[in-house]
């Protein structure tokens, strides 16, 4: 499961594992944790500017917009501004409460919008540490959950939530733990594991401000953990309530 969505919700932040069959009380506990964190993630429009960078020294700057379009969908629209090579790059994600995201990306090389399926959510974002996938939050109902522990990160005290996939073939992770801050409701870490149960990257939300009164993730670092490699997502002139068109977020505006 991913954490990334909301200003990348993520996060992008980003949440998949493993449980056994017989469900507990601590395991509905852990769920309903889960389900507040998503709760209390801002309804209402955000504009911002993104910047992403990485250890091997690109920079790469977008423009985020997002907008709570009713029934139950999360509407996100992303365009990269620089380097030249990837400007007009662009992504449209809807995030659906239960059921299936959809993600369109359009390549202006290619002078196409095409939907992003299984294969392509394991690309990387845009050269980074953070996975296509990434960018949105899966159904809940296609996971379990349990809690493993308590750990302080980052200065808050977490607990561990253990969230496995249901169908592990449908999903990019074979496992993850989150480290959730149940005062504040914010996920501040996140590991994902491959399919041979090895740690592979780590999300780490090292940044939380609050910005109209909306805790909002302003710095959120992705780190594969097999080859060290690190990508960083920063995120500045945040606006809530910001006025946004809805043909933002019709598929037609990818290619205008």
């Amino acid at each position: 499961m991913r954490m990334m969505s909301h200003p990348l919700r993520n996060a992008l932040a980003f949440v998949a594992l493993c449980l056994p069959s017989v469900v507990h009380a601590d395991d509905d506990a852990a769920r309903n944790l889960v389900d507040r964190v998503r709760e209390a993630a801002p309804k209402v429009t955000f504009v911002a500017k993104g910047t992403l960078t990485s250890d091997r020294g690109w920079v790469r700057e977008l423009e985020l917009y997002h907008k709570h379009m009713g029934n139950d969908i999360d509407a996100s629209y992303m365009e990269v501004t620089a380097p030249l090579d990837l400007k007009d790059t662009r992504f449209l994600v809807f995030d659906h409460k239960t059921g299936r995201d959809e993600q369109w990306i359009f390549v202006p090389q290619a002078k196409r919008a095409i939907q992003v399926g299984q294969q392509t959510r394991k690309q990387a974002f845009l050269g980074s540490e953070f996975s296509n996938g990434d960018l949105v939050q899966p159904d809940l109902n296609d996971f379990t959950y349990r809690f493993i522990g308590e750990e302080d990160v980052l200065g808050r005290h977490c607990k561990l939530v253990e969230v496995v996939p249901k169908t592990p073939a449908d999903e990019m992770y074979s496992k993850s733990i989150l480290a959730i801050d149940p005062n504040d409701l914010l996920v501040i870490r996140g590991q994902f594991y491959d399919d041979s149960g090895k740690l592979l990257k780590t999300l780490t939300i090292a940044k939380y401000d609050k910005v109209e009164g909306n805790w909002t993730p302003q710095s959120q670092e992705m780190r594969d953990a097999q080859d060290s490699h690190w990508s960083k997502l920063e995120l500045s002139d945040i606006k809530y309530n910001a006025q946004i068109p809805d043909e933002t977020f019709a598929k037609s505006y990818l290619t205008r």
